[in-house]
């Protein structure tokens, strides 16, 4: 939480700095208007009628009452973030959907959100295999409609495409694809591919190409206009479980706000 509450004050910064400086402008617009009457009035071949009715209009801004605006509206912002972090993760996923494999189940599993919200199970990925079973989890997003559709694939496409990140991406752009055109007022979201510990890319040198695949996926997803949520950085050692792939309860939370926050939910 603490970074997102990093985020909303950078927010917040950039936000008080672009109004400050639209109070400057006023100011300098008033010193320009100044600066047109007074040379006007000191070349005869002008008529500063104009110039003067223009000075008299911008003297009448209230720059107090501008930047008493300002403040306001600072206020209603900070209000907002607040009433924002204090929703519930379920509150938050209200609209949305999640749809992915074993990781993804940790979101029920451990109560972060109601399994009515999520579809996963193990083994699943977007690659052909006999257990991709990706086609059951599209055609329960198309039945819900979320508003927002969250993917969380990959961890079992590593091995299925052998390597091949080309492979992965082509069967992911399938997927998106189909989304993308069966739900087109959906907002369409993809999960990174999680690091794994070192122990399993010493027994599998596959999982050594995870940033790889990232990459790609992020390139893919900037391609179709999808959101890609980097998580990477939400993992810790700690919340690895003893296979040193799947996560443990401290994660999941911490995901499910990530995910909130970068879908602006």
């Amino acid at each position: 939480m603490g970074r997102d509450k990093a985020k909303t004050t950078r927010k917040r910064e950039d936000r008080d700095v672009v109004l400050r400086i639209s109070v400057f402008l006023m100011l300098l617009m008033l010193m320009i208007g100044s600066l047109v009457v007074t040379a006007g009035m000191m070349n005869p071949r002008e008529d500063p009628t104009e110039g003067l009715k223009r000075l008299k209009e911008m003297e009448g801004l209230d720059v107090k009452a501008i930047d008493g605006q300002i403040q306001v509206l600072e206020e209603e912002e900070r209000a907002a973030d607040e009433a924002w972090a204090n929703r519930t993760i379920g509150e938050k996923f209200a609209n949305s959907f999640v749809i992915g494999d074993s990781i993804t189940q940790g979101l029920y599993e451990h109560g972060v959100l109601e399994k009515a919200r999520v579809t996963a199970e193990g083994n699943s990925g977007v690659c052909d295999t006999e257990e991709t079973r990706i086609e059951g989890h599209i055609e329960k997003a198309v039945e819900t409609a979320p508003q927002v559709l969250f993917l969380s694939y990959g961890i079992n496409d590593i091995v299925a495409s052998t390597g091949h990140v080309s492979v992965f991406t082509d069967a992911y752009r399938d997927v998106l694809d189909r989304l993308k055109e069966e739900l087109p007022d959906t907002k369409i979201c993809v999960n990174s591919i999680l690091p794994v510990q070192q122990s399993v890319i010493d027994k599998n040198p596959l999982y050594g190409n995870i940033s790889k695949y990232n990459q790609e996926l992020e390139e893919l997803c900037g391609e179709l206009d999808v959101l890609f949520i980097d998580n990477g950085s939400l993992v810790e050692d700690e919340y690895y479980t003893e296979d040193g792939i799947h996560m443990g309860s401290g994660y999941y939370e911490k995901w499910a706000d990530h995910m909130a926050e970068e879908a602006e939910l």
